[in-house]
Protein backbone atom coordinates (compact mmCIF):
# COMPACT_ATOMS: atom_id res chain seq x y z
CA UNK A 1 0.00 0.00 0.00
CA UNK A 2 1.47 3.34 -1.07
CA UNK A 3 1.31 5.96 1.60
CA UNK A 4 2.33 9.58 2.20
CA UNK A 5 3.26 10.12 5.86
CA UNK A 6 4.12 13.30 7.67
CA UNK A 7 6.03 13.07 10.90
CA UNK A 8 6.72 16.30 12.76
CA UNK A 9 9.05 16.76 15.71
CA UNK A 10 8.15 18.61 18.88
CA UNK A 11 9.26 22.24 19.33
CA UNK A 12 11.59 21.44 22.23
CA UNK A 13 13.34 18.90 20.04
CA UNK A 14 14.14 21.65 17.55
CA UNK A 15 15.77 23.66 20.29
CA UNK A 16 17.67 20.59 21.48
CA UNK A 17 18.88 19.71 18.01
CA UNK A 18 19.97 23.30 17.48
CA UNK A 19 21.98 23.24 20.70
CA UNK A 20 23.51 19.90 19.77
CA UNK A 21 24.35 21.12 16.29
CA UNK A 22 26.08 24.15 17.72
CA UNK A 23 28.57 21.91 19.48
CA UNK A 24 29.86 20.66 16.15
CA UNK A 25 30.18 23.91 14.27
CA UNK A 26 33.84 24.31 15.13
CA UNK A 27 34.74 21.30 13.02
CA UNK A 28 32.40 22.14 10.16
CA UNK A 29 34.17 23.71 7.20
CA UNK A 30 32.27 24.35 3.99
CA UNK A 31 34.10 22.22 1.44
CA UNK A 32 33.29 23.85 -1.92
CA UNK A 33 35.16 21.11 -3.76
CA UNK A 34 32.55 18.55 -2.72
CA UNK A 35 29.72 19.93 -4.84
CA UNK A 36 27.82 17.25 -6.69
CA UNK A 37 27.91 17.21 -10.50
CA UNK A 38 25.23 18.86 -12.65
CA UNK A 39 23.33 20.44 -9.79
CA UNK A 40 20.53 22.77 -10.81
CA UNK A 41 20.54 26.45 -9.89
CA UNK A 42 20.26 27.38 -6.22
CA UNK A 43 16.99 29.31 -6.25
CA UNK A 44 15.52 31.59 -3.62
CA UNK A 45 11.73 31.21 -3.50
CA UNK A 46 11.03 34.00 -1.01
CA UNK A 47 10.25 37.33 -2.68
CA UNK A 48 11.34 39.81 -1.51
CA UNK A 49 14.53 38.55 0.08
CA UNK A 50 14.32 37.53 3.75
CA UNK A 51 10.52 37.58 3.74
CA UNK A 52 10.22 34.04 5.05
CA UNK A 53 8.99 33.52 8.60
CA UNK A 54 9.24 31.06 11.46
CA UNK A 55 6.96 30.12 14.34
CA UNK A 56 6.89 27.71 17.29
CA UNK A 57 6.57 24.50 15.24
CA UNK A 58 9.41 23.07 13.16
CA UNK A 59 9.22 22.38 9.44
CA UNK A 60 7.70 25.48 7.90
CA UNK A 61 8.00 23.95 4.42
CA UNK A 62 7.17 20.99 2.22
CA UNK A 63 7.87 19.99 -1.38
CA UNK A 64 6.35 17.54 -3.86
CA UNK A 65 7.27 16.48 -7.41
CA UNK A 66 5.53 14.78 -10.32
CA UNK A 67 7.65 14.34 -13.42
CA UNK A 68 9.19 17.73 -14.14
CA UNK A 69 6.54 19.63 -12.13
CA UNK A 70 7.55 20.68 -8.62
CA UNK A 71 5.46 22.43 -5.95
CA UNK A 72 6.90 24.02 -2.80
CA UNK A 73 4.96 25.37 0.18
CA UNK A 74 6.38 27.60 2.91
CA UNK A 75 5.57 30.36 5.43
CA UNK A 76 6.12 34.08 4.89
CA UNK A 77 5.67 37.09 7.13
CA UNK A 78 2.28 38.82 7.03
CA UNK A 79 2.81 41.99 9.02
CA UNK A 80 4.55 41.88 12.38
CA UNK A 81 2.73 38.89 13.89
CA UNK A 82 0.69 36.97 11.29
CA UNK A 83 1.93 34.44 8.74
CA UNK A 84 0.88 33.42 5.25
CA UNK A 85 1.28 29.95 3.78
CA UNK A 86 2.19 30.20 0.10
CA UNK A 87 2.83 27.76 -2.77
CA UNK A 88 5.10 28.22 -5.76
CA UNK A 89 5.21 25.80 -8.68
CA UNK A 90 7.76 25.04 -11.37
CA UNK A 91 6.80 23.20 -14.57
CA UNK A 92 10.37 22.94 -15.88
CA UNK A 93 12.13 21.04 -13.13
CA UNK A 94 12.99 24.08 -11.03
CA UNK A 95 14.60 26.26 -13.71
CA UNK A 96 11.83 28.85 -13.32
CA UNK A 97 9.07 29.29 -10.72
CA UNK A 98 5.61 30.79 -10.91
CA UNK A 99 4.26 33.55 -8.69
CA UNK A 100 3.41 32.69 -5.07
CA UNK A 101 -0.18 31.61 -4.39
CA UNK A 102 -1.35 32.60 -0.88
CA UNK A 103 -3.33 29.65 0.50
CA UNK A 104 -4.85 31.34 3.55
CA UNK A 105 -6.55 34.02 1.44
CA UNK A 106 -9.43 34.65 1.24
CA UNK A 107 -10.87 34.23 4.70
CA UNK A 108 -7.82 33.46 6.87
CA UNK A 109 -5.34 36.20 6.08
CA UNK A 110 -5.64 37.48 9.66
CA UNK A 111 -4.15 34.27 11.08
CA UNK A 112 -0.79 32.76 11.88
CA UNK A 113 -0.81 30.01 9.24
CA UNK A 114 1.80 27.34 9.99
CA UNK A 115 3.05 23.79 9.40
CA UNK A 116 1.98 23.20 5.79
CA UNK A 117 1.97 19.74 4.19
CA UNK A 118 1.68 18.82 0.49
CA UNK A 119 -0.03 15.52 -0.36
CA UNK A 120 0.21 14.33 -4.01
CA UNK A 121 -2.14 11.83 -5.71
CA UNK A 122 -1.88 9.54 -8.72
CA UNK A 123 -4.26 11.65 -10.84
CA UNK A 124 -1.93 14.66 -10.69
CA UNK A 125 -3.88 16.52 -8.02
CA UNK A 126 -2.26 17.93 -4.90
CA UNK A 127 -3.64 18.68 -1.43
CA UNK A 128 -2.30 21.34 0.93
CA UNK A 129 -3.07 20.97 4.67
CA UNK A 130 -2.07 23.46 7.37
CA UNK A 131 -3.04 24.99 10.71
CA UNK A 132 -4.17 28.60 11.11
CA UNK A 133 -4.43 30.47 14.43
CA UNK A 134 -6.69 33.49 14.86
CA UNK A 135 -5.25 34.55 18.17
CA UNK A 136 -7.54 37.55 18.61
CA UNK A 137 -10.47 35.23 19.35
CA UNK A 138 -8.55 32.10 20.32
CA UNK A 139 -9.39 29.97 17.26
CA UNK A 140 -7.15 27.26 15.80
CA UNK A 141 -8.25 25.87 12.43
CA UNK A 142 -7.15 22.79 10.49
CA UNK A 143 -7.46 23.83 6.84
CA UNK A 144 -6.97 22.30 3.41
CA UNK A 145 -7.14 23.32 -0.25
CA UNK A 146 -7.01 20.99 -3.25
CA UNK A 147 -5.27 21.66 -6.55
CA UNK A 148 -6.35 19.70 -9.64
CA UNK A 149 -3.20 20.70 -11.56
CA UNK A 150 -0.44 19.93 -9.04
CA UNK A 151 -0.18 23.39 -7.54
CA UNK A 152 -1.05 25.56 -10.52
CA UNK A 153 -4.32 26.69 -8.93
CA UNK A 154 -6.28 25.81 -5.79
CA UNK A 155 -9.93 25.31 -4.95
CA UNK A 156 -11.82 26.65 -1.96
CA UNK A 157 -10.65 26.28 1.62
CA UNK A 158 -12.05 23.37 3.64
CA UNK A 159 -12.19 23.31 7.45
CA UNK A 160 -11.34 19.89 8.92
CA UNK A 161 -12.08 20.53 12.61
CA UNK A 162 -15.68 21.19 13.64
CA UNK A 163 -14.52 22.92 16.85
CA UNK A 164 -11.63 25.28 16.19
CA UNK A 165 -9.14 24.26 18.87
CA UNK A 166 -6.69 21.98 17.03
CA UNK A 167 -2.91 21.82 16.76
CA UNK A 168 -0.81 20.72 13.74
CA UNK A 169 -0.94 16.97 13.25
CA UNK A 170 -0.25 14.20 10.76
CA UNK A 171 -1.58 13.35 7.29
CA UNK A 172 -1.60 9.91 5.66
CA UNK A 173 -2.87 9.17 2.15
CA UNK A 174 -3.23 6.64 -0.66
CA UNK A 175 -2.61 7.45 -4.33
CA UNK A 176 -6.32 6.88 -5.07
CA UNK A 177 -7.33 9.92 -2.99
CA UNK A 178 -7.99 8.50 0.48
CA UNK A 179 -6.71 10.94 3.12
CA UNK A 180 -6.65 10.78 6.91
CA UNK A 181 -5.71 13.80 9.01
CA UNK A 182 -5.19 13.40 12.77
CA UNK A 183 -4.43 16.16 15.24
CA UNK A 184 -4.32 17.00 18.93
CA UNK A 185 -7.16 19.21 20.13
CA UNK A 186 -8.00 21.04 23.36
CA UNK A 187 -11.75 21.58 22.95
CA UNK A 188 -12.28 19.38 26.06
CA UNK A 189 -9.63 21.24 28.08
CA UNK A 190 -7.21 18.29 28.16
CA UNK A 191 -5.79 17.51 24.76
CA UNK A 192 -7.48 14.68 22.86
CA UNK A 193 -6.85 13.23 19.41
CA UNK A 194 -9.35 13.98 16.64
CA UNK A 195 -9.36 12.86 13.02
CA UNK A 196 -11.09 13.63 9.74
CA UNK A 197 -11.17 11.61 6.53
CA UNK A 198 -11.56 12.31 2.82
CA UNK A 199 -12.08 9.77 0.04
CA UNK A 200 -11.65 12.20 -2.87
CA UNK A 201 -8.24 13.75 -2.28
CA UNK A 202 -9.51 16.47 0.03
CA UNK A 203 -12.25 17.86 -2.21
CA UNK A 204 -14.71 16.95 0.56
CA UNK A 205 -14.33 15.77 4.17
CA UNK A 206 -16.50 14.20 6.85
CA UNK A 207 -19.12 16.65 8.07
CA UNK A 208 -17.55 16.62 11.54
CA UNK A 209 -14.25 15.37 12.84
CA UNK A 210 -14.25 12.45 15.29
CA UNK A 211 -12.59 12.03 18.66
CA UNK A 212 -10.73 8.76 18.30
CA UNK A 213 -10.32 7.84 21.97
CA UNK A 214 -12.37 8.52 25.11
CA UNK A 215 -11.48 11.80 26.76
CA UNK A 216 -9.83 11.50 30.14
CA UNK A 217 -7.45 13.24 32.51
CA UNK A 218 -4.56 12.82 30.09
CA UNK A 219 -2.72 14.85 27.45
CA UNK A 220 -2.81 13.20 24.03
CA UNK A 221 -0.29 14.69 21.59
CA UNK A 222 1.91 13.87 18.61
CA UNK A 223 -0.47 11.81 16.43
CA UNK A 224 0.83 9.68 13.56
CA UNK A 225 -1.73 8.54 10.96
CA UNK A 226 -1.66 5.50 8.65
CA UNK A 227 -4.04 4.22 5.93
CA UNK A 228 -4.51 0.69 4.59
CA UNK A 229 -6.85 -0.87 2.03
CA UNK A 230 -10.52 0.12 1.85
CA UNK A 231 -11.65 1.79 5.07
CA UNK A 232 -8.70 0.61 7.18
CA UNK A 233 -7.00 3.40 9.13
CA UNK A 234 -4.90 3.77 12.29
CA UNK A 235 -3.60 6.55 14.50
CA UNK A 236 -0.81 6.34 17.08
CA UNK A 237 -0.03 9.07 19.62
CA UNK A 238 1.71 9.96 22.87
CA UNK A 239 -0.51 9.58 25.93
CA UNK A 240 0.72 11.60 28.91
CA UNK A 241 -0.63 11.40 32.43
CA UNK A 242 0.87 11.97 35.84
CA UNK A 243 3.60 9.43 36.49
CA UNK A 244 3.26 7.67 33.13
CA UNK A 245 3.60 8.18 29.38
CA UNK A 246 2.79 5.71 26.64
CA UNK A 247 2.22 5.16 22.92
CA UNK A 248 -1.35 4.17 22.04
CA UNK A 249 -2.89 3.02 18.74
CA UNK A 250 -6.51 2.89 17.56
CA UNK A 251 -8.01 1.24 14.46
CA UNK A 252 -10.90 2.15 12.15
CA UNK A 253 -12.52 -0.12 9.54
CA UNK A 254 -14.93 2.49 8.14
CA UNK A 255 -12.64 5.28 6.97
CA UNK A 256 -12.45 7.03 10.32
CA UNK A 257 -16.13 7.23 11.28
CA UNK A 258 -15.64 4.95 14.30
CA UNK A 259 -12.56 3.78 16.17
CA UNK A 260 -11.50 0.87 18.36
CA UNK A 261 -10.41 1.12 21.97
CA UNK A 262 -6.77 2.24 22.38
CA UNK A 263 -4.02 -0.40 22.55
CA UNK A 264 -0.75 0.43 24.33
CA UNK A 265 2.27 -0.68 22.29
CA UNK A 266 5.34 0.59 24.18
CA UNK A 267 7.03 -1.25 27.01
CA UNK A 268 6.18 0.40 30.31
CA UNK A 269 9.53 -0.86 31.66
CA UNK A 270 11.61 1.32 29.33
CA UNK A 271 14.19 3.64 30.87
CA UNK A 272 12.66 6.82 29.43
CA UNK A 273 9.24 8.04 28.33
CA UNK A 274 8.28 7.34 24.72
CA UNK A 275 7.89 10.29 22.29
CA UNK A 276 7.43 11.01 18.56
CA UNK A 277 5.61 7.94 17.24
CA UNK A 278 5.63 7.07 13.54
CA UNK A 279 3.28 4.53 11.99
CA UNK A 280 2.95 2.90 8.54
CA UNK A 281 0.92 0.08 7.00
CA UNK A 282 2.47 -2.10 4.32
CA UNK A 283 1.74 -5.59 3.02
CA UNK A 284 -0.79 -6.26 5.80
CA UNK A 285 1.65 -5.31 8.56
CA UNK A 286 1.74 -2.26 10.82
CA UNK A 287 5.15 -0.94 11.83
CA UNK A 288 5.54 1.65 14.58
CA UNK A 289 8.64 3.47 15.74
CA UNK A 290 9.18 5.96 18.55
CA UNK A 291 12.01 7.66 20.42
CA UNK A 292 12.88 7.84 24.09
CA UNK A 293 15.71 9.71 25.70
CA UNK A 294 17.40 10.92 28.85
CA UNK A 295 18.91 14.40 28.75
CA UNK A 296 21.31 15.65 31.40
CA UNK A 297 24.86 14.98 32.49
CA UNK A 298 24.63 11.57 30.83
CA UNK A 299 22.48 11.77 27.67
CA UNK A 300 21.08 8.57 26.21
CA UNK A 301 18.50 7.89 23.51
CA UNK A 302 16.75 4.91 21.97
CA UNK A 303 14.78 4.35 18.77
CA UNK A 304 12.18 1.63 19.26
CA UNK A 305 10.23 -0.55 16.82
CA UNK A 306 7.15 -2.76 17.19
CA UNK A 307 4.85 -4.39 14.63
CA UNK A 308 1.40 -5.92 14.32
CA UNK A 309 0.01 -8.47 11.85
CA UNK A 310 -3.59 -8.47 13.13
CA UNK A 311 -4.61 -4.89 12.30
CA UNK A 312 -3.24 -3.52 15.57
CA UNK A 313 -4.98 -5.78 18.06
CA UNK A 314 -1.66 -7.17 19.34
CA UNK A 315 1.92 -5.96 18.95
CA UNK A 316 5.38 -7.47 19.10
CA UNK A 317 7.62 -6.70 22.06
CA UNK A 318 9.35 -3.35 21.45
CA UNK A 319 12.91 -3.69 20.12
CA UNK A 320 15.57 -1.00 20.47
CA UNK A 321 16.94 -0.59 16.93
CA UNK A 322 19.24 2.30 17.95
CA UNK A 323 20.91 3.31 21.20
CA UNK A 324 23.33 6.19 21.56
CA UNK A 325 24.06 9.53 23.17
CA UNK A 326 22.40 11.66 20.48
CA UNK A 327 18.64 12.06 20.59
CA UNK A 328 17.32 10.00 17.66
CA UNK A 329 15.13 11.83 15.14
CA UNK A 330 13.73 9.66 12.35
CA UNK A 331 11.34 9.44 9.42
CA UNK A 332 9.59 6.31 8.17
CA UNK A 333 7.52 5.91 4.99
CA UNK A 334 5.86 2.99 3.22
CA UNK A 335 5.48 2.63 -0.56
CA UNK A 336 3.66 -0.51 -1.66
CA UNK A 337 5.28 -3.54 0.00
CA UNK A 338 8.40 -1.58 0.96
CA UNK A 339 9.18 0.35 4.13
CA UNK A 340 12.01 2.89 4.41
CA UNK A 341 13.50 4.30 7.61
CA UNK A 342 16.12 7.02 8.11
CA UNK A 343 17.42 8.47 11.36
CA UNK A 344 20.32 10.32 12.87
CA UNK A 345 22.24 9.07 15.86
CA UNK A 346 25.67 8.64 17.38
CA UNK A 347 27.88 10.35 19.93
CA UNK A 348 26.99 13.71 21.43
CA UNK A 349 29.73 15.44 19.38
CA UNK A 350 29.49 13.43 16.13
CA UNK A 351 26.33 12.02 14.57
CA UNK A 352 25.60 10.17 11.36
CA UNK A 353 22.68 9.49 9.00
CA UNK A 354 21.46 5.88 8.88
CA UNK A 355 19.17 4.02 6.48
CA UNK A 356 17.38 0.69 6.47
CA UNK A 357 14.60 -0.76 4.34
CA UNK A 358 12.25 -3.71 4.08
CA UNK A 359 10.91 -5.33 0.91
CA UNK A 360 8.17 -7.31 2.68
CA UNK A 361 6.23 -4.70 4.62
CA UNK A 362 8.57 -4.67 7.61
CA UNK A 363 8.66 -8.43 8.31
CA UNK A 364 12.39 -8.52 7.54
CA UNK A 365 14.92 -5.77 6.96
CA UNK A 366 17.67 -5.44 4.35
CA UNK A 367 20.40 -4.99 6.95
CA UNK A 368 20.72 -5.82 10.65
CA UNK A 369 19.87 -2.79 12.75
CA UNK A 370 23.25 -2.96 14.46
CA UNK A 371 24.89 -2.35 11.04
CA UNK A 372 22.54 -0.17 8.96
CA UNK A 373 23.70 1.69 5.86
CA UNK A 374 25.44 4.95 6.79
CA UNK A 375 24.85 7.73 4.26
CA UNK A 376 26.96 10.63 5.52
CA UNK A 377 30.73 10.92 5.06
CA UNK A 378 31.54 10.29 8.73
CA UNK A 379 33.67 13.43 9.04
CA UNK A 380 35.11 14.19 12.50
CA UNK A 381 33.20 16.63 14.72
CA UNK A 382 30.28 16.86 12.29
CA UNK A 383 26.69 16.62 13.44
CA UNK A 384 24.69 15.20 10.55
CA UNK A 385 21.07 15.60 11.66
CA UNK A 386 17.41 15.74 10.61
CA UNK A 387 17.25 13.37 7.63
CA UNK A 388 14.25 13.44 5.29
CA UNK A 389 13.48 10.80 2.68
CA UNK A 390 11.47 10.70 -0.57
CA UNK A 391 10.78 7.68 -2.78
CA UNK A 392 9.54 7.22 -6.36
CA UNK A 393 9.75 3.64 -7.57
CA UNK A 394 13.36 2.54 -7.10
CA UNK A 395 14.57 6.15 -6.85
CA UNK A 396 15.33 7.29 -3.31
CA UNK A 397 16.64 10.65 -2.11
CA UNK A 398 17.71 11.46 1.45
CA UNK A 399 18.62 15.01 2.51
CA UNK A 400 19.95 16.30 5.84
CA UNK A 401 21.87 19.16 7.43
CA UNK A 402 25.43 19.02 8.76
CA UNK A 403 25.88 21.49 11.60
CA UNK A 404 24.00 24.54 10.43
CA UNK A 405 26.24 25.40 7.48
CA UNK A 406 25.66 22.61 4.96
CA UNK A 407 22.72 20.91 3.27
CA UNK A 408 23.65 17.43 2.06
CA UNK A 409 21.96 14.69 0.02
CA UNK A 410 22.46 11.12 -1.11
CA UNK A 411 20.62 9.39 -3.97
CA UNK A 412 19.95 5.76 -4.86
CA UNK A 413 18.45 4.47 -8.11
CA UNK A 414 18.04 0.83 -7.00
CA UNK A 415 15.76 1.05 -3.98
CA UNK A 416 18.55 1.78 -1.52
CA UNK A 417 20.75 -1.22 -2.30
CA UNK A 418 23.59 1.08 -3.39
CA UNK A 419 24.32 4.79 -2.97
CA UNK A 420 26.65 5.84 -5.82
CA UNK A 421 29.47 8.28 -5.25
CA UNK A 422 32.37 8.28 -2.87
CA UNK A 423 30.93 11.20 -0.94
CA UNK A 424 27.54 12.68 -0.20
CA UNK A 425 26.43 15.58 -2.42
CA UNK A 426 26.92 19.00 -0.86
CA UNK A 427 23.78 20.82 -2.02
CA UNK A 428 24.42 24.15 -0.27
CA UNK A 429 26.80 25.74 2.19
CA UNK A 430 27.53 29.03 3.92
CA UNK A 431 30.40 30.43 5.95
CA UNK A 432 28.06 32.43 8.21
CA UNK A 433 24.37 31.95 8.84
CA UNK A 434 22.14 28.96 9.42
CA UNK A 435 20.91 26.34 6.97
CA UNK A 436 18.15 24.27 8.52
CA UNK A 437 15.40 21.70 8.17
CA UNK A 438 15.79 20.35 4.63
CA UNK A 439 12.90 18.71 2.81
CA UNK A 440 13.17 16.52 -0.29
CA UNK A 441 11.00 15.37 -3.19
CA UNK A 442 11.76 12.91 -5.98
CA UNK A 443 10.34 11.88 -9.35
CA UNK A 444 11.57 10.12 -12.48
CA UNK A 445 13.20 13.44 -13.45
CA UNK A 446 15.41 13.87 -10.39
CA UNK A 447 15.33 15.03 -6.79
CA UNK A 448 14.69 18.49 -5.34
CA UNK A 449 15.99 19.66 -1.97
CA UNK A 450 14.31 22.54 -0.14
CA UNK A 451 15.78 24.23 2.94
CA UNK A 452 15.60 27.29 5.19
CA UNK A 453 18.42 29.82 5.13
CA UNK A 454 18.28 31.86 8.33
CA UNK A 455 19.99 35.25 8.47
CA UNK A 456 23.04 35.72 10.65
CA UNK A 457 21.62 37.81 13.51
CA UNK A 458 24.81 38.03 15.55
CA UNK A 459 24.92 41.36 17.36
CA UNK A 460 21.77 42.74 15.71
CA UNK A 461 19.30 42.49 18.58
CA UNK A 462 20.26 45.00 21.21
CA UNK A 463 17.02 46.09 22.91
CA UNK A 464 13.94 44.53 24.48
CA UNK A 465 11.84 46.31 21.86
CA UNK A 466 13.31 44.02 19.22
CA UNK A 467 12.79 40.80 21.16
CA UNK A 468 9.63 39.73 19.29
CA UNK A 469 10.91 40.57 15.81
CA UNK A 470 11.05 37.41 13.67
CA UNK A 471 14.38 36.18 12.41
CA UNK A 472 14.43 36.86 8.66
CA UNK A 473 14.81 33.69 6.60
CA UNK A 474 14.83 32.67 2.96
CA UNK A 475 13.48 29.46 1.44
CA UNK A 476 15.92 27.88 -1.00
CA UNK A 477 15.54 25.00 -3.46
CA UNK A 478 17.86 23.09 -5.77
CA UNK A 479 17.58 20.17 -8.18
CA UNK A 480 19.86 17.18 -7.67
CA UNK A 481 19.98 14.79 -10.68
CA UNK A 482 20.30 11.05 -10.28
CA UNK A 483 23.64 9.54 -11.29
CA UNK A 484 23.75 8.41 -14.91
Amino acid sequence: MSERKTNRCRPWAVAMATVLAATGIGGCQWASGLWGPDLGPETRLTEPEKSGATFSFPYYTDIAARGNTVAAVYMVANGRMNRHVVVRRSSDGGSTWGAPAVLDEPGYGDTISVSPDLVPFADGSLLAVWQARRNAVGEKFMLSRKSADFGGSFGETRILNSVHQSFPGSVASRPDGAVLAAYSDERNIERDIFANHSSDGGATWQAADVMIAPSGKTESVGPAAAIGQGGEAWVAWEEKKRGDASISVVHSTDGGATWSAPVRIDDSKAKASPIWPALVESNGRLTATWTSGIVGETSRSWLWMSSSTDAGKTWSAPKAIYEGAALAISQMIAVGPRVFLVWHGGASDETGIYFNSSDDGGATWTRPFDSPARLDDSRPAILAVRPRIAVDGDRIAVAWQEGDREIVARLSADGGKTWPGDKAIRVAGVEKGNLRLPQVAVSDQGAWVLWERWADMTGLRKTLADADLPTPIDIMVRKVPFPK
